[in-house]
């Protein structure tokens, strides 16, 4: 029989050397072409039943894919906008952010003047070396009195006289002396860094000479153990040999006085006795003085001395009738405390919660008695 022959489907067919080849190669052919022409005229069929759509509206249709699903939370709030509860939020945390706002701006204000009030008592601590360099003590209280100016220098006075300068904000070393004013003013003037600027009345200009800082007489109220008690010779190298510089106060800020006949914080009352040594007792309301820190050439209680006997920032303080005896607290505007000079150049912040013991030893230190010096100015 003919020879058959697998063709690539698997399909036995004749061998092509076959005479039947040809023929059967033939009728392959005519069933292909069928199939074809079915498959085609179906496809055509079913892409004519198929709507047509405009270009436009296909691209609608492709975004439509992505944009009618369920709205996200973006979205329906871009639609519907900001809410009541959203508001109120927003408003607290503007109010809060405002209100720390409004409370560190102060602050930084204080910390400034902070500053300021304690450079201020540098250049005092500086000017204080070089005067006791130059003159071998530090300047010399006269002993108080009651008839109105007392005769001699305050402290601060004695300090400008003798460096010939206008102010103190150029003595910045304690072994170099600032160039000397060829002629430095005299008598009541504002002298810059005289002033504390958390002193509201300090910086107010109805007193022509007003003064923020003091000096220390000592403990008691007689004030005889400090560096600066009237009548008494005293050298920072005395300080240093007994209690040492660095533990013995110098100067301190005070308030200045309201110019009222009333209670404050810078006022002072006037006793009829001795002030004893445990403060001052109760003042009579009539007997308050408003004129504390009016001058810095007076050299009294009044203006440019304090005493360590009652701690600082309280009030009241107080003044024998005779002038002789006092409880003049340290006080200043500063939330932190008072400034303190130290003798060693220093200055620190003290509480009034310090322990009034401690307070007390700050101040006083033995050392030489006072002596009557009637006119302390040292003779050019």
């Amino acid at each position: 029989g003919p020879l058959i022959h697998p063709d690539r489907h698997g399909v036995g067919v004749p061998h092509p050397w076959h005479p039947g080849a040809e023929r059967t190669r033939w009728r392959f052919g005519q069933v292909g072409r069928a199939l074809h022409a079915v498959i085609t005229s179906g496809l055509k069929t079913a892409c004519d039943a198929r709507p047509t759509i405009a270009p436009d509206e296909a691209k609608r249709a492709e975004r439509s894919r992505f944009t009618n699903r369920t709205p996200s939370f973006r979205a329906e709030r871009s639609r519907r906008g900001v809410s009541a509860v959203e508001v109120v939020v927003i408003l607290a945390i503007l109010g809060t952010f405002a209100l720390f706002l409004m409370m560190a701006l102060p602050r930084q204000r204080e910390t400034g003047r902070l500053a300021s009030c304690r450079n201020n008592l540098m250049h005092v601590g500086c000017a204080l070396a070089l005067y006791d360099m130059r003159t071998g003590q530090l300047p010399t209280v006269p002993e108080p009195g009651t008839s109105g100016p007392q005769v001699g220098r305050s402290p601060l006075q004695a300090l400008l006289d003798e460096l010939s300068v206008t102010d103190l904000t150029a003595v910045n070393d304690p072994r170099d002396a600032p160039a000397k004013h060829p002629n430095p003013p005299r008598g009541e003037r504002r002298v810059r860094g005289f002033l504390c600027p958390s002193d509201p009345l300090a910086t107010a200009s109805f007193r022509p000479a007003p003064i923020s800082y003091r000096a220390t007489t000592g403990a008691a109220p007689d004030g005889r153990d400090g560096a600066f008690a009237p009548g008494r010779r005293v050298s920072l190298a005395m300080i240093e040999a007994s209690d040492g510089l660095g533990y013995t106060a110098a100067f301190a800020e005070r308030l200045v006085g309201d110019g009222q006949s009333g209670p404050g914080l810078g006022n002072y009352a006037v006793t009829s006795g001795p002030v004893p040594a445990t403060g001052c007792p109760a003042p009579d309301p009539s007997s308050w003085r408003g004129d504390a820190g009016a001058s810095w050439l007076a050299s009294d209680w009044r203006s440019t001395l304090y005493n360590h006997v009652e701690p600082p920032g309280a009030s009241p303080s107080c003044l024998s009738g005779d002038g002789r005896t006092a409880s003049m607290r340290a006080t200043s505007g500063h939330s932190e405390g008072v400034n303190v000079l130290i003798c060693d150049g220093s200055v620190r912040t003290m509480t009034p919660r310090i322990d009034p013991k401690l307070w007390r030893e700050w101040a006083a230190f033995p050392g030489p008695t006072s002596v009557s010096l009637p006119n302390p100015e040292r003779k050019e």
